[in-house]
Parts: structure tokens; C-alpha cells; sequence
């Protein structure tokens, strides 16, 4: 079996469980990453190859949706050839593959493979500009014209590569939004539940399976975490965190810092690769962490001001805590509004020192957002589906084969 990821973290981790989940049914599995990724995916067995370094991952992702379409086909485009090689010699019989590492569609094709696309966020629904309105650089003309006119050298770069692959292997990569939906028409398993999707009747007639937020939901490691070294029982938690590609914002930090200060409270920041001395003094009761162990400190939470990735949604709601939302990008203001649509938290559109302050207050103040987190959490431990994703797998093989 091949297992194809797209190597970045929000990727690559939500898919590790069904990977195990597959050997434990006795599957023989060969995962592709880059090589940073190789521990981790030893963690669930199998053989591990490394992807050639190419620009591959997504882990400084272009500013605009456009652009990040046409970045994924041009790595298609170099990666496939060297991609169908790979599977030829692997001897699998099943393609397993992230919705948006396409090298390995087209090798699927070529070397007559079926194949399982996996999301590990939200399906992208093909007729959706997600959330665009609500990006404040698009709300008046100017604002859209101006990011069209930035998006239009990659969308004319983007044709141009889909019409060379289409010449090469038969099918075209097609516009942005294809190509960041990446289903093509393949059985797909969304890692989340049909409540947390947008628009879900948007997918009538494709092969869409929701499997659940396999890694979020999984069993808790038991170790001890210490950031919350000391914490006390009756202390409230609140944890900031912008996850690994946006972290690299010391003012955030400090203006968060100061203004979720507060007496009997814990705040805990995981600030990444920032130096300590870019924070400044910190209030007492305020702690900064290159890492944390993000589930344990979750566990604790009675807040999770984050930026919105779909896997820190996806946890901090499972740990049933509500949260603050200051998304950094378009599809993170998706995330940002649904969080917000469910009432299980708000959006934070200016960062300013009064305003988290403001907002956090009033998400601890008032009990139905953590009931609504609550509840969006049960939701989504109800919709893990492991033995489905499975079944979905092996189905795939049993097809091919007849």
C-alpha cells in the first residue's frame, strides 16, 4: 500500500492513525515524505522513502489561493514522473494520498492504481470562494481587483502547467479550485464531521466519507507537560498559540500576555522559535514555551486563543474548550467563521491589546460558548471512523483487483 503525504505537519500527523490502523489490519504500507517527517512515520510501521526536496511542502504557503494552486502544480509537475517510478517499484496495489499531493494522482494513473485521497482539513468545495468576502482586503472593489491583479500571473501559470500535464498523462490539473479540492472524482475521507464541514451538500454525488479527527481524538498521552507545572486546581487556563508557521509574532504575543493577565489565571504561551527578550518582561502568571505538548495542555484549557489551522480547531474543540480565532490566512478565516456560526467561540479580526482582552473576556464569561465546544467536541469524537477509513482502503484494493 502506498501512502503518500503532503509534507507539512497539519498534513502529515492527521493521516499517522489511519496508517496504523491499516497495519493493524495487516496491510504492507510504504509512506513517501520528506525526510524530516521519517521518525514520525516510523511510529506506525512500514517502510519509509523520502521525497525529493523540491519545494514540495506547504510550510511557507503562498498569500493568496491562486498562488498556492499553481505552487502545488508546478511541484506536480516536477515530482510525478519520479513519483510513478516510486510506485512501480513498490509493488503496492492501492494508492493512499493527501488531497493535495498530486504527483501521486498522476502516478496512480500511470501505473493503473486505485486510489484514496485523504483531507486533513475541511473538503474544499469546489463552487466555494472560501470566505473571501470577509477577508477586509477584499470588502470593497478595489480591494478584490487588486488581489486578482495579484493572483493573475499565477493563474496564467497555472493553466500552462495543467495543459502540460494534460498532454503528458491525458488529464489537466484544472483551475485553483480543483486543484486545492484535489478529489478529482476519487472516494476522499474528510477527517472531520459532517457538523464542523461548510457547506456539505455542496459534495451530492461524489464519494465524500467523513472519518472523524483521527489524531485529535485519539488516546491522550499520559505524560506530564510542563507548562502546567504547579497549576492549580481552581486556576483558569488559557492558552495562545499560532501554530508553527505564523508563530513569528512577538507582538501578538506581548499584547496577548498583558491582556489576559488577570489574578487566579494561568496563561501559557508556545511562542515557537521567538527569543525570549522579544517578549519583554511578562506579567506574572504568564509563561512562554518554545513547544508544549498541545493536547495535554488542552485537556486543561478554558481557553485556546489560536490562528486558526484546522488541526488546533479540530483539538481544541474535541477537549470541548472554546476559542479565540485570529486566523492568518483565507482558509483560516473559513475555520474562523464556522467556529464562530457554531457558537463555540469568536473571531478576532484586530489584534489589538484591548480587543483580546475584550473578546476573551466575554468567551469565559458567558457559559454557552463552552457548551456549544462542548457539544461540537462530542460531535466530533462521535464521527471518528477508523474501521471505515480502513474498509474504505482495502474496498479500494478489492476494486482494483476485479
Amino acid at each position: 500500500m502506498a501512502v503518500v503525504h503532503l509534507s507539512s505537519g497539519g498534513h502529515v500527523r492527521p493521516l499517522l492513525p489511519l496508517v496504523a490502523a491499516l497495519r493493524d489490519r495487516g496491510a504492507r504500507t510504504v509512506q513517501w515524505a520528506l525526510p524530516r517527517w521519517e521518525a514520525e512515520c516510523a511510529t506506525v510501521g512500514g517502510e519509509f522513502r523520502a521525497l525529493p526536496d523540491v519545494g514540495i511542502d506547504l510550510e511557507q504557503p503562498p498569500a493568496n489561493l491562486i498562488g498556492m494552486a499553481e505552487h502545488i502544480a508546478r511541484v506536480t509537475e516536477r515530482v510525478t514522473p519520479w513519483m510513478i517510478e516510486q510506485l512501480r517499484d513498490s509493488g503496492a496495489e492501492v494508492v493512499l494520498r493527501d488531497t493535495l499531493a498530486l504527483y501521486a494522482r498522476y502516478a496512480a494513473y500511470e501505473t493503473g492504481l486505485p486510489q484514496v485521497a485523504f483531507s486533513a482539513a475541511m473538503a474544499f468545495p469546489s463552487g466555494i470562494l472560501p470566505a473571501l468576502q470577509s477577508v477586509p482586503a477584499l470588502r470593497s472593489v478595489p480591494g478584490a481587483l487588486a488581489q486578482l491583479v495579484v493572483g493573475a500571473p499565477d493563474g496564467v501559470r497555472l493553466r500552462l502547467v495543467s495543459r502540460r500535464l494534460e498532454q503528458l498523462y491525458g488529464e489537466p490539473i484544472g483551475r485553483s479550485l480543483e486543484v486545492l479540492g484535489g478529489r478529482y472524482g476519487c472516494t476522499t475521507l474528510v477527517g472531520t464531521s459532517r457538523q464542523l464541514q461548510v457547506r456539505p451538500h455542496s459534495f451530492a454525488g461524489e464519494d465524500v466519507r467523513y472519518v472523524g479527527p483521527l489524531r485529535a481524538a485519539s488516546a491522550p498521552d499520559d505524560g506530564e507537560e510542563p507548562a502546567l507545572a504547579a497549576l492549580g486546581e481552581q486556576e483558569e487556563l488559557v492558552y495562545v498559540s499560532l501554530g508553527t508557521l505564523f508563530e513569528d509574532r512577538p507582538a501578538f504575543f506581548r499584547a496577548a500576555a498583558h491582556s489576559l493577565a488577570r489574578p487566579g489565571r494561568r496563561v501559557v504561551l508556545s511562542v515557537g522559535r521567538i527569543a525570549p527578550q522579544a517578549l519583554g518582561t511578562l506579567p506574572a502568571g504568564v509563561t512562554a514555551h518554545a513547544h508544549v505538548d498541545q493536547l495535554a495542555v488542552l485537556r486543561r484549557a478554558d481557553l485556546f486563543v489560536t490562528h486558526g489551522g484546522f488541526n488546533s480547531v479540530q483539538e481544541g474543540l474535541v477537549a470541548g474548550v472554546p476559542l479565540l480565532v485570529f486566523p492568518q490566512m483565507q482558509e483560516q478565516v473559513l475555520n474562523a467563521d464556522r467556529v464562530a456560526e457554531l457558537g463555540a467561540g469568536l473571531r478576532l479580526r484586530r489584534p489589538t491589546a484591548a480587543r483580546i482582552g475584550a473578546h476573551a473576556d466575554r468567551i469565559l464569561g458567558e457559559p454557552r460558548f463552552r457548551a456549544a465546544a462542548g457539544r461540537t467536541g462530542a460531535e466530533l469524537r462521535a464521527a471518528v471512523d477508523v474501521d471505515g477509513a480502513v474498509d474504505a482502503v482495502l474496498d479500494a484494493v478489492a476494486v482494483g483487483v476485479s
